[in-house]
């Protein structure tokens, strides 16, 4: 493929990904993102809470007064972001261009195109030929996995680019030391997408090499990233090393391991093609330099060993987004494999000499793909993302600016979007609803609930929680909105 036909289907790649994306502040994740950008623009990472004035932080029970996305800062300053600020970087630096509203998608956008050249140039840099590498880039760019992470404000598919990248530059240091700097710089960078992209160090280490000249070259780029992590954590967290998730080794379970391992088996050739089994024959593909094989199993087992025991990854197919930063390892390594099995084949059966060969694989590949991605209802996660954006308008131009908003799953939408003071329902009970209600009656504000179709019928968000007379009032995009009308205190 030439650069010009390249650069032809990554454009229409673009407009593909454009119709579909809604990388918006949305729910835990995407608001969390989206919320954080504002803060690091506006020179600040404590935000305060809107609160009820007749009912305290103090007295008010805990996370009431908490959007998703946010937790209460340890020195009782306000709300801090639990999102890393890794994503929110790009946002502020875009969003001069296309602002606030669009800023994520073009975000996103970029790092997704990115992914894919990242992916060919790995593919190249190890051994595989131009129609070989062309093919890893149409497998991770249909993976109905990748798709899925390119269209909502997520630090996923940032990570894979970033992952890649940083391997890409310290490969390339052997070449030329100067490389090693931003191989520093992009591992510096994917750590502030997510810090366990830590994980990265290992097969980094294998591709620069024993040479102190790169390691003094690599840490030197990694050095204003690294400075920037420590005093970002410092403000927002009180400690230097310290990130918003807290400690969470509590969710890291060795009884997780055999589901999970399971789901790979499932759900990996499904999301990147049985092709990808192909990478279980790796380590004995003599035709494969010796240190590529080390560094693509060593990169894909680590991803997937330390995943493997975190309580989400084997909950559903989109969990395994965590292993994202190691798809075009496991895509390579994939080929790899098959370049090397296909060689003795006939050379029409080889994609390598055949034109004929590679179109059909590649038809294959988007035709398997493009099927799953129909099944997963893959295309629709921007426009549901849209939908918080949609609601908080109707919102504010329906609800009065005094109104009480009971919510959940739309408080980072809220705090992003619109002024109105929430409440959660999720943290209401027997306990605490007294004293609520009797604040909220007391302040002579009108409330509101903004609910998800999950929130009505299995979480039992306004009968269970605050029951009383509600009206639904707005339904937009399958999202109710609700007034409450004040009637006797509940017992």
């Amino acid at each position: 493929m030439t650069v010009a036909a390249a650069a032809v289907v990554l454009a229409a790649y673009a407009v593909f990904l454009g119709f579909n994306v809604g990388a918006v502040a949305g729910g835990s994740d995407s608001s969390g993102y989206m919320n954080h950008a504002k803060l690091i623009a506006s020179g600040h990472l404590h935000v305060q809470p809107r609160i009820v004035p007749t009912l305290s932080v103090a007295s008010a029970p805990p996370y009431l007064y908490v959007p998703l996305g946010f937790r209460p800062a340890s020195n009782g300053n306000g709300l801090v972001p639990t999102y890393p600020s890794g994503f929110p970087l790009f946002v502020v630096a875009l969003k001069s261009v296309v602002g606030w509203r669009h800023a994520g998608d073009l975000a996103i956008l970029l790092n997704s195109l990115a992914g894919l050249v990242a992916t060919y140039a790995l593919g190249r840099i190890l051994g595989l030929g131009r129609r070989w590498s062309a093919l890893g880039a149409v497998i991770v760019a249909t993976s109905p996995l990748y798709l899925f992470m390119s269209l909502q404000a997520m630090s996923d598919v940032p990570s894979l680019f970033w992952t890649t990248a940083a391997v890409l530059a310290a490969l390339k240091s052997r070449e030329h030391a100067a490389w090693a700097l931003a191989a520093g710089a992009a591992v510096a960078m994917d750590v502030l997408l997510r810090p366990t992209n830590v994980l990265a160090f290992v097969p980094l280490a294998i591709a620069l090499g024993a040479s102190p000249r790169r390691w003094v070259a690599f840490l030197l780029g990694g050095l204003p990233g690294a400075a920037f992590f420590a005093l970002h954590s410092h403000a927002a967290y009180g400690s230097f090393a310290a990130t918003g998730y807290g400690n969470s080794s509590s969710q890291f379970m060795a009884a997780y391991v055999p589901g999970t391992l399971r789901h790979y088996g499932k759900w990996l050739p499904v999301l990147f093609t049985p092709l990808a089994v192909a990478f279980l024959a790796l380590p004995w593909v003599r035709s494969a330099a010796p240190r590529a094989r080390v560094l693509l199993v060593s990169w894909v087992v680590l991803y997937a060993a330390f995943y493997s025991s975190y309580e989400c990854t084997h909950e559903t197919w989109w969990y395994l987004r965590f292993l994202l930063p190691a798809a075009p390892a496991l895509v390579v390594g994939s080929l790899l494999a098959l370049q090397a099995a296909l060689r003795r084949a006939p050379a029409y059966a080889d994609p390598c000499r055949s034109a004929a060969a590679l179109v059909a694989l590649i038809a294959l590949v988007v035709g398997f793909a493009g099927t799953w991605t129909h099944r997963l209802y893959v295309l629709g996660i921007g426009r549901d993302e849209l939908r918080y954006g949609l609601v908080t308008d109707w919102m504010k131009a329906h609800v009065p600016e005094d109104a009480v908003c009971l919510s959940m799953q739309a408080t980072g939408a809220l705090l992003y979007y619109t002024k109105f003071t929430f409440i959660r329902w999720d943290v209401l009970d027997k306990e605490n609803i007294k004293g609520v209600d009797a604040a909220l009656r007391a302040s002579k504000r009108p409330i509101y609930a903004v609910l998800f179709p999950f929130e009505v019928n299995e979480s039992g968000a306004l009968d269970k929680r605050m029951p009383g007379h509600w009206t639904e009032v707005g339904k937009v995009e399958g999202v109710t909105l609700w007034r409450r009308d004040l009637g006797p205190s509940q017992p």
